[in-house]
């Protein structure tokens, strides 16, 4: 699952966008540092009226002043440190400015979508413009076709291609398309990038709830048939209800998960810890939990209760990759410290930012987790799970599995069962599933990994 994308600077720093040797900086204005940097050739920032494309668009990141700093003097995931280029006073005012900057420009869409008349033609380089357009297209013409124009854009628009936060707003105009009904908005989705529709959809529909309903509601919002139809949408539904109700609690993570574990079922309750922890960890909004340490990148999920380590550790490498700069050698080393018991866990999440952070290449995925040493194939195992999770089916990460060292095959190609496994309840469309997705010589570990 999920959404994996970083909320740092990504590919691309201040001097390779400029194209000059050493920015000519201005000490008078972060927005002089900023324009005189070249920093708008890589990234969307509205107040500067910079539309670059080859970074995260800061507009729609909205990252608080401390992160800019660190990730501009540090650099990392592929961007340059500036440290030694830049004085402290000219990092400072950077990072001021791009924060406060962010912060004023317009918001997602999701809970309070709103259709009006922007297109996507609209929208050159603009993720803020796309959130609406594709929030618009959805609720004029229905959730199927506007996922499926979603999906072709996702390929040829780098701006579309970081794509979670814009599939949140499609699924917020999903809902407003079906007058606020949860299932049927659910039975005509599907789970293209992360399933990031489905959050939107949950997302949107705690608008205007009480604290005093909320359990309640949470409760009935993934209980219909049409979410229920199999085990891949109903996780979907309860995921994105963590995510829902962290961005409702304005990031409350005690109340978030004391709302979960109300839920009907133990799967239901567990399931849902994985979007309050995956929010927690990595903010849709930009936002910043106070339920997180930079001096201790595995907190908090040593803090937390056994039954809700599964999914903290399971999402705690993005939350490492942040603190590190994007260093993978030190997030291995951090997984490593993690609690006797949940050491795999923390390598398959590993793999998980691995395919995110990669955008699915397989052979830096193979490279990355090839630092694991003897934890290579729970590194693996999660990067084959994101991606199946990502396309909602097998295209690539059977590929994938099929470029791994041959002792690690098995391992890869089970953990493309775990999620082909929950698209149907019936056995032998699970072992279907399999057989029309991964070479012959695979089909039994794929489907012990379905179930099947």
């Amino acid at each position: 699952m999920v959404l994996t994308l970083a909320l740092s600077f990504g590919v691309c720093g201040l001097v390779a966008c400029s194209g000059r040797g050493e920015p000519q900086t201005s000490s008078d204005t972060g927005a002089a540092v900023f324009a005189d940097a070249g920093c708008g050739g890589c990234h969307a920032l509205s107040a500067a009226g910079s539309t670059g494309t080859a970074g995260p668009s800061l507009d729609a990141v909205k990252p608080a002043a401390d992160r800019v700093e660190r990730q501009v003097a540090s650099g990392g995931r592929g961007m340059p440190a500036f440290g030694g280029w830049l004085t402290d006073e000219e990092i400072a005012a950077v990072a001021a400015y791009v924060a406060e900057s962010a912060a004023s420009s317009p918001v997602s869409v999701a809970a309070a979508f709103e259709p009006d008349d922007t297109k996507l033609e609209d929208c050159d380089g603009n993720s803020a413009c796309f959130e609406q357009a594709f929030g618009n297209l959805a609720y004029t013409q229905g959730p199927k076709r506007a996922l499926a124009v979603f999906a072709e854009m996702i390929e040829i628009d780098p701006t579309v291609r970081v794509c979670h936060r814009i599939a949140h707003a499609l699924g917020a105009g999903a809902l407003a398309h079906y007058d606020g009904n949860v299932g049927p908005a659910f039975a005509d989705g599907n789970a293209v990038c992360w399933s990031g529709y489905y959050h939107g959809i949950l997302e949107r529909a705690f608008a205007g709830v009480s604290e005093e309903e909320l359990p309640a509601v949470s409760r009935r919002l993934c209980s219909s048939d049409q979410v229920r139809r199999s085990d891949f949408v109903a996780y979907q539904c309860v995921h994105g209800l963590g995510h829902g109700l962290m961005i409702y609690t304005n990031y409350d993570m005690p109340l978030a998960l004391e709302t979960c574990d109300a839920l009907s079922t133990g799967w239901d309750q567990t399931s849902c810890t994985g979007g309050v922890f995956m929010e927690n960890l990595q903010t849709s909004y930009g936002a910043h939990s106070k339920w997180l340490r930079d001096d201790d990148p595995l907190f908090p999920c040593p803090t937390v209760a056994e039954r809700h380590k599964l999914y903290c550790y399971l999402m705690v490498t993005s939350r490492i990759l942040d603190v590190v700069g994007g260093d993978w050698q030190q997030t291995v080393d951090w997984c490593r410290k993690a609690e006797e018991g949940w050491v795999e866990t923390c390598f398959q999440s590993l793999g998980r930012d691995a395919s995110g952070q990669t955008l699915q290449d397989s052979q830096e995925i193979i490279r990355i987790c090839s630092l694991a040493g003897d934890m290579t194939d729970q590194c693996l195992y999660g990067a084959a799970r994101d991606i199946t999770s990502m396309d909602a089916g097998a295209r690539r990460s059977a590929a994938f599995c099929a470029a791994t060292m041959a002792r690690y095959r098995a391992a890869c190609f089970t953990a493309i069962g775990t999620i082909l496994g929950g698209f149907s309840r019936k056995a032998n469309a699970r072992r279907a599933a399999c057989r029309s997705s991964v070479p012959r010589q695979y089909w039994d570990e794929c489907s012990a990994g379905a179930g099947a």
